[in-house]
């Protein structure tokens, strides 16, 4: 699905190993917003990880809640269908590298009942079959 094409980066500095991930990260956003298992099997890899910015408070070593494979990703994204609601994605951006995507964009919503938002950066590691093989997400969270 990565491809040698012209990258979102509007810096103008195209590096001739500019890499296109668009059509990959299309059918990732389609699985996540569904929750499909089917559809992340086309573009997860085996031994998928997604740490996400969140722990729970019984954690020992609070580094962030660590996913592994599609079903725990979709229970996960089950559950945020069940307790977020009121949702708005501002500022969706995107950059690709060899192997590597960088999503950055701000969210705000109700997770059950109680007002969120935040700066999200998300970043993709692919394999060499092009295949999704961790995500890592940060939120950063508005002062004052």
């Amino acid at each position: 699905m990565g491809r040698t094409g012209e990258s979102t980066d509007t810096s103008g500095g195209e590096s001739p190993d500019a890499v296109d991930y668009r059509d990959l990260m299309r059918a990732f956003r389609r699985a996540y917003r569904y929750a499909d298992a089917e559809q992340f099997a086309a573009v997860v890899g085996e031994g998928f990880e997604w740490h996400n910015h969140w722990f729970p408070a019984s954690d020992p070593v609070p580094t962030g809640n660590v996913l592994h494979g599609i079903e725990e990703m979709v229970a996960e994204l089950e559950r945020r269908g069940r307790d977020w609601t009121d949702l708005e994605y501002e500022d969706y951006s995107e950059r690709y590298a060899p192997r590597f995507v960088t999503q950055t964009f701000s969210i705000a919503g109700s997770d059950r009942g109680r007002p969120f938002a935040a700066a999200v950066v998300d970043l993709y590691t692919l394999n060499a079959d092009d295949l999704i093989v961790m995500k890592d997400t940060y939120w950063k969270y508005p002062v004052g």
